[in-house]
């Protein structure tokens, strides 16, 4: 079948959370099943690794009385059937941003105006180019405008025959501009208005308008799925309108570039394994060590993380159990950056213990790729996870997690405290520092039983994260909704 997926980044060209690796890995996964794909996003001014093939063609669209000049470029891609094509526009996506602007730390106040642009244009180069998709694929509120599009007479009927999927990859998101930002999509008057599909508590909220007219909804993994129907403050206000729609929601595990990640193959590892070798991670262990000056000491366990520094992600309940961490004794390392608090928190810790804390703020992959592949631990304690990729990285990667029992974390992680014989690693379930402390301890615990941390290893790495066993559900969910009615607006 034809599909297009609508996506505001897409890895390696523009990056800033795991939907760029969902927006990547799955359009290629669903390549491999013999489906012809077509990925649209943005040509932001930042754009890294981007050599495009060539520059396909040129149009300009319309909204609100305002025309935009639109370059389409298209990028090679290894796997046959699979195109990347991106959507230029200077005015709008010239910037050092993707959202929000670094130097204010604040969105952008025409976001409303550059995700509708981008939108339409997909949608135009398909009509354009007579490549008429059975199931455009949006991903995020950034897509949420493109039902209103597929019912615009601009379009001529061109997509009535298509079926709009929409995929949630983190609720807190939700694309909420004042009433006024109707006026940059089409057919989005009424709807709009107190009560109507696109309005959420006085605000034209993007992500509701996809959720009530999309005609299938999932999100990326089951129990966040669960989650967002059942738990009031993991939807944000949205949970009622998912619970109405439970027929057509559905949780789908996102997976893993196995390609990408595999420590057998990894060229960022200065010592590659596999689950029979896994003595030799020692050596990526020193190597983390040396890189970020630190002690080296194989008896100490090393905690790794690799993560955006939020509440969401933990920091609220980590950094009280730091001290007590640090003490038993073991390693914290921390790659990533975000919260100045939270930030500043870590360096005065940094500071205090130089021999046991770092904090790296500047992302760097191959320094990424060394800590999964020389930590001992890795943690996750978040505060809610959709899916979460860190955490397959980690256990492909030989370094059990220490993980919050919620969303994703829950769906591939399974407890060795439960289970002996099958666990992969630790879960809390309670959010606050003492439930996270002790299960750290249950890990250092561990840790120090040599052959019970083997084996543990070795049954998360031969777990299977591919993208194509995610593919294949995907596709069932695309010929499902084909053979649906169509949501009527």
């Amino acid at each position: 079948m034809r599909i297009l997926h609508i996506a505001s980044e897409v890895a390696p060209f523009s990056k800033s959370g795991g939907l760029a690796d969902v927006c990547s890995s799955l359009p290629l996964a669903l390549g491999d099943l013999g489906h012809e794909v077509v990925v649209f996003s943005p040509r932001y001014g930042a754009l890294r690794e981007f050599n495009p093939r060539s520059e396909t063609s040129e149009t300009s669209i319309t909204l609100n009385n305002q025309t935009f000049s639109i370059k389409f470029l298209e990028q090679n891609s290894d796997v046959s059937g699979v195109r990347f094509m991106f959507v230029e526009c200077p005015e709008l996506f010239e910037r050092n941003g993707y959202y929000y602007d670094p130097l204010t730390n604040s969105d952008f106040t025409d976001n409303d105006a550059r995700f509708a642009v981008f939108v339409c244009a997909a949608l135009t180069w398909c009509k354009e180019n007579d490549w008429i998709p059975q199931v455009v694929h949006g991903h995020d509120w950034q897509a949420g405008g493109a039902p209103l599009f597929m019912r615009s007479p601009r379009f001529e009927h061109a997509f009535d025959s298509s079926r709009f999927v929409f995929t949630i990859h983190n609720m807190a998101f939700q694309g909420r501009f004042h009433s006024g930002s109707r006026v940059w999509f089409d057919h989005a008057e009424d709807l709009a208005d107190i009560g109507g599909p696109a309005e959420f508590h006085g605000m034209f909220n993007l992500l509701k308008l996809a959720i009530e007219l999309a005609d299938a909804i999932n999100t990326v993994s089951p129990t966040y799925a669960h989650e967002l129907r059942t738990v009031e403050n993991m939807s944000f206000g949205l949970g009622p309108l998912l619970h109405k729609r439970h027929g057509h929601f559905f949780g789908i595990l996102n997976g893993l570039d196995t390609t990408v990640w595999n420590p057998e193959t990894d060229e960022h590892l200065p010592v590659q394994f596999n689950s029979t070798t896994l003595a030799l991670r020692n050596r990526n262990k020193r190597a983390l060590c040396e890189r970020l000056e630190l002690e080296y000491d194989k008896s100490i366990p090393l905690v790794g993380m690799v993560t955006r520094i939020s509440e969401q992600k933990g920091f609220g309940a980590l950094l009280p159990t730091v001290g007590e961490l640090i003490s038993e004794p073991a390693q914290l390392v921390v790659l990533g950056s975000g919260d100045p608090h939270f930030e500043d928190q870590l360096k005065l810790m940094e500071k205090t213990y130089p021999q046991r804390v770092r904090l790296v703020t500047e992302y760097n992959e191959p320094l990424a790729h060394l800590i999964y592949g020389g930590s001992d631990i890795f943690l996750m304690p978040s505060l809610f996870e959709p899916c979460g990729l860190s955490q397959m990285m980690a256990l492909r990667y030989g370094a059990p997690p220490v993980a919050r029992d919620t969303g994703g974390l829950s769906d591939t992680i399974s407890d060795v405290s439960h289970d002996p014989n099958s666990g992969t690693g630790f879960l809390f379930r309670e959010y606050s520092s003492q439930a996270l402390s002790a299960a750290i301890n249950r890990a250092f615990g561990m840790f120090h039983s040599t052959m019970r941390w083997r084996q543990m290893q070795r049954r998360g790495m031969k777990g299977d994260f591919s993208w194509r066993r995610s593919a294949h559900v995907y596709e069932e969910m695309y010929k499902r909704t084909l053979n649906n009615p169509r949501v009527v607006a």
